[in-house]
């Protein structure tokens, strides 16, 4: 795309529902992640994964309406290659695990009952049998098990959603395993890329319940409650950037969108090498600076001590004139047995003192 193109929020609409919208950011020159905002900034439903594949085989799909009330959002949008630049059309890579992902037969389902559980989870399971709390009325276990903090009624269902997860990354060579922690680290390796995973449930804030109650003046006692709401989040714990997490909304549980989030995962790892790969560089180039700033150093240190011979030594071959000057008025001027031996060892000095200050343009660095 060389030119800025602006897009009504009907026009956009009809677009990502007449194509995918891989094809609609190979047009654009962005990345379909870009489009993806782009739609949520003018409030545009999407199709869902698995639509396309549905739509292919003469399944039948359904199509979101454009909603007639945009909550605030833009009515137009000036799609731009320098407006986005965080947001660079994807990698080859990503985007065959993208159409991977998103076809019906690779859907992750989770199941309704847990059975065959994964290892990881049977552990898991055994550690929140009884469980213990914490303000937030989420439940912990022994250490060791999945890191899953969630109110004992979500217990299970978030289970079934580590299961059906971890199962599903086995089955695309991504293995996931357990560190030390009470409430546990889940790491999942996504090539060669680690990355802590975690299942929480959101909690709501609520006044105390303090009936019967006497509160000091200064008391300690926490003013609020806590209630579980029901609404988990799936993330990633160990970045700071970018898409990490899928949670429950209006209109989707985190069961529908695990093949959403292994898809960051596979994103994050790319962006990880992409990462390493830039800080060996400038790690390099750091380095390398490092190296020619000392070598400058390095040379000046020495430039200046080279000078301050110069200069010792200049000073030193005019006190050796002075003194050849100083022997020869002795001689003329004085008398004495030990004139001749006193003569020859002042003159055998001032040569010895001035053979060191003779040096070939070898010597000088």
């Amino acid at each position: 795309m060389t030119d800025d193109i602006t897009i009504s929020r009907q026009e956009l609409y009809k677009l990502v529902w007449s194509k995918p919208v891989v094809k609609i950011a190979k047009e654009f020159g962005i990345s379909d992640v870009a489009v993806a905002k782009i739609c949520k900034k003018m409030n545009i439903p999407k199709p869902g994964l698995g639509y396309w594949a549905k739509k292919k085989y003469g399944k039948r799909t359904k199509t979101k309406p454009l909603p007639t009330d945009n909550k605030g959002g833009l009515e137009s949008y000036t799609i731009s290659k320098w407006a986005e630049p965080d947001l660079k059309p994807e990698s080859e890579a990503v985007r065959k695990h993208r159409e991977y992902e998103s076809m019906a037969m690779n859907t992750v389902i989770v199941k309704s009952k847990l059975s065959n559980a994964h290892p990881l989870v049977q552990i898991s399971k055994a550690k929140l049998s009884n469980p213990n709390t914490d303000r937030y009325k989420r439940c912990y276990g022994e250490r060791g098990g999945l890191n899953i903090s969630v109110s004992k009624s979500c217990i299970s269902r978030a289970l079934l959603i580590m299961d059906a997860l971890i199962k599903a990354l086995s089955k695309r060579g991504y293995e996931t395993s357990l560190a030390g922690g009470y409430d546990g680290v889940t790491i999942v390796n996504v090539d060669g890329e680690e990355f802590n995973i975690s299942i929480q449930e959101a909690s709501k804030r609520i006044l105390a319940d303090d009936s019967g109650k006497k509160r000091e003046r200064y008391s300690y006692e926490p003013m609020y409650d806590y209630v579980p709401t029901g609404r988990l989040t799936l993330q990633i714990t160990n970045i700071y950037y970018g898409d990490k997490s899928v949670k429950d909304n209006k209109t989707q549980r985190i069961e529908d969108m695990l093949n959403s989030f292994i898809l960051i995962l596979i994103k994050a790892a790319e962006h990880e090498k992409v990462r390493r790969k830039e800080r060996e560089i400038e790690n390099r180039e750091y380095e390398a600076r490092v190296q020619r700033e000392q070598e400058i150093r390095n040379k000046r240190k020495q430039e200046k001590q080279s000078v301050k011979e110069l200069f010792d030594n200049a000073a030193t071959w005019n006190n050796c004139v002075l003194t050849r000057d100083y022997i020869a008025a002795v001689q003329n001027h004085a008398d004495g047995d030990d004139l001749d031996s006193w003569v020859l060892w002042a003159i055998q000095q001032v040569d010895r003192v001035e053979s060191g200050l003779w040096l070939s343009p070898n010597d000088v660095q």
